[in-house]
């Protein structure tokens, strides 16, 4: 959604405690090894890529940019990859008002989220449970080549409750593209482009419905950045929110 209106709408979550977490409880799983990851110093993933690859402009601010803002820090270089065109995400504008809201929108959001750059693959916002899914997902995995990304942020592909198609239809081609990427024989036409394969080997997933976590990190040192990200710079208390959870 358009900087004002989404600025409005995330002072609302703040208020109601949800900012940082899923819209609806999340369930840890008793058998499960939850890991706490905190911030850590120096650059440790100095050389290592990340991608953020969601629908929408709004999605990653909020469930997961504390958490790039951190991994930033420690040496990632980050991409935002946009699935949609975002041409439905206001409340009062036009569907040409709107695009080009995002657009500016998310240019901000690079800057003060710290990411490289942004790719649009342009589709349909609202329509993406049209498309095929083996195109969405052999861009994906072009691109996660090009990058050479080793670690994603994105929907959970196996979220419940759902309702968006943009959701889901990216969360499930982000999945596959994740381990195909690293295949000789998908796509081979790129190598002569010279590229090579490449694997995704780490996943952060976040979902709107509950979710079986098993990662929570610790974005007390980056919330300042989330809030930003959020078009909220001016938010009076940042450290009332110091956690993003996670599976993967």
């Amino acid at each position: 959604m358009v900087r004002v209106e989404r600025r409005d709408f995330f002072r609302g979550a703040v208020a109601a405690g949800l900012l940082g977490a899923p819209q609806l409880p999340s369930h840890i799983n008793p058998s499960a090894d939850i890991v706490i990851e905190r911030p850590v110093p120096g650059t440790p993933h100095q050389g290592k890529t990340l991608a953020v690859i969601t629908p929408h402009l709004d999605d990653g601010p909020f469930f997961a940019s504390g958490t790039v803002a951190k991994l930033l820090r420690e040496g990632y270089t980050g991409y935002f990859i946009r699935t949609s065109n975002d041409e439905k995400d206001s409340y009062d504008l036009t569907l040409g008002e709107t695009v080009l809201g995002n657009e500016r929108d998310a240019k901000a959001f690079l800057q003060a989220s710290g990411l490289k750059q942004m790719f649009d693959l342009s589709y349909r916002n609202h329509r993406m449970d049209d498309l095929a899914r083996t195109e969405i997902r052999a861009r994906l995995i072009f691109l996660f080549r090009l990058l050479k990304v080793d670690t994603i942020f994105s929907y959970d592909p196996w979220g419940h409750y759902e309702e968006n198609p943009d959701h889901y239809v990216t969360a499930q081609a982000v999945e596959a593209a994740c381990w195909m990427s690293g295949g000789h024989l998908d796509m081979p036409e790129h190598f002569a482009a010279g590229l090579k394969p490449h694997s995704v080997s780490e996943k952060y997933y976040f979902a709107r419905g509950p979710q079986l976590v098993n990662r929570v990190v610790d974005i007390g040192p980056t919330v300042e950045t989330k809030f930003a990200s959020l078009g909220m710079p001016d938010h009076d208390d940042p450290h009332d929110q110091r956690i993003e959870r996670f599976s993967g």
